[in-house]
């Protein structure tokens, strides 16, 4: 009985998140597709209004390009954030709390601009485009983050108790999830 009620939790549970998978490519992964070409071109139409004005001296231009750009990488990462947002209000309450398990909110731009300032740290201007190139883009493998998340956690703390209660065992098999080739390992490597 208690298999048969399982099997129809997780079926219910598939169906719900292949049904949030359509939600979230229309709703998600498509906008933010375009955001970095929206951005680019948005960029140009700035500039090009800068230079367009009379007091406008083109030694100005990178200067003014910096701060254009800078505007445009806050605004890339707050919109992919309120993107996120929004889907997860279409989404059903399986895949909401999965989502928030992987991530409870989406990351401040504080915290991605310091990301980018160790590889970008001579060019400004390359920085913010990386930025909005990345907020651009979204994980392609939610669900396969999901399960390295989850396969992750329980396989840590079987390899943990199984490596502490096995310790003075000389086996030379590696616990469960551990070791090279276990699910622990690369994995865990990828979180």
């Amino acid at each position: 009985m208690f298999a048969r009620l399982l099997a129809i939790i997780i079926l219910y549970a598939g169906y719900q998140l292949y049904e949030d998978g359509k939600i979230r490519e229309a709703s998600y992964n498509q906008p933010l597709k375009k955001m970095s070409a929206n951005a680019r071109e948005l960029m140009q139409q700035m500039l090009d209004a800068a230079m367009a004005d009379p007091n406008f001296k083109s030694d100005m231009a990178p200067q003014i390009r910096t701060e254009i750009l800078t505007l445009l990488s806050k605004g890339a990462v707050a919109q992919r954030n309120h993107e996120m947002q929004v889907v997860r209000e279409q989404i059903s309450k399986v895949g909401y709390l999965l989502s928030w398990f992987l991530k409870q909110k989406g990351l401040g731009y504080e915290r991605i601009y310091a990301k980018y300032a160790q590889i970008f740290s001579q060019d400004e201007q390359a920085l913010h485009l990386a930025i909005i190139d990345s907020a651009s883009r979204a994980n392609p493998s939610v669900f396969g983050k999901l399960t390295g998340k989850l396969m992750g956690l329980f396989f840590s703390s079987a390899s943990e108790a199984s490596s502490s209660s096995s310790s003075s065992s000389s086996s030379s098999r590696p616990p469960p999830g551990g070791g090279p080739g276990g699910l622990g390992g690369p994995i865990r490597a990828r979180l």
